[in-house]
């Protein structure tokens, strides 16, 4: 695909934006799934069925506008805050507090539309998995297509947690093993070794 660098670094920033903006409607409530809340219609701003590098800009441009209420060109943390709680309260106010954390990669307290993008090459990748014959746009099939992969995917990594969780088999996670699992994973981060294992507990 000709300059998919490009056109997939145009898009990724782009659904970032947009995603940030959708959580916030969302209240934080769907967070593992704040990729693909914004739906293609939403994006296809003339209805011709496709959407192009253009109609992704836009549409990134105005939802990076309602966030940054003061218009200076970035979105602050009581900007960020403000459209959370105004939806779900205090409790998604501390979501957005986390994800701004994350975000704000310079650390100057403001976040740029390049500092809510994806880093690396991911967006060559996601633009690459999602335009499927390669013409440098998304049609509606591409997308859905691209949304049900995702949510095979998180179908799968939460059938792999519960798994992990559930050690006794019986199919009920009980409150000893959920806490079980939380001090695995506590020790993961830390870097230390299950015991008798001889490796290191592996944050999956």
């Amino acid at each position: 695909m000709k300059s998919s660098y490009f056109i997939g670094g145009v898009i990724v920033a782009a659904l970032s934006v947009t995603a940030v903006a959708a959580s916030a409607k969302e209240g934080g409530k769907h967070r593992h799934q704040r990729g693909m809340q914004i739906t293609f219609e939403q994006l296809d701003a003339n209805g011709d069925g496709f959407v192009t590098i253009e109609e992704m800009q836009a549409h990134a441009q105005a939802r990076f506008m309602e966030l940054d209420t003061d218009g200076d060109g970035a979105i602050s943390l009581d900007e960020l805050k403000s459209k959370f709680s105004e939806r779900a309260g205090e409790k998604a106010g501390k979501h957005a507090e986390r994800m701004f954390s994350r975000m704000d990669a310079n650390g100057d307290g403001k976040l740029t539309a390049e500092e809510m993008a994806p880093k690396g090459d991911r967006a060559a990748k996601m633009i690459e998995r999602m335009d499927t014959d390669g013409d440098g746009k998304i049609s509606a099939a591409e997308f859905e297509a691209a949304k049900a992969e995702r949510e095979s995917k998180r179908g799968e990594r939460r059938a792999k947690t519960f798994e992990m969780l559930d050690t006794d088999g019986d199919g009920v996670i009980s409150k000893e093993e959920f806490e079980a699992g939380k001090e695995m994973m506590r020790d993961a981060r830390k870097g230390k070794k299950r015991p008798g294992s001889g490796q290191a507990v592996q944050d999956n």
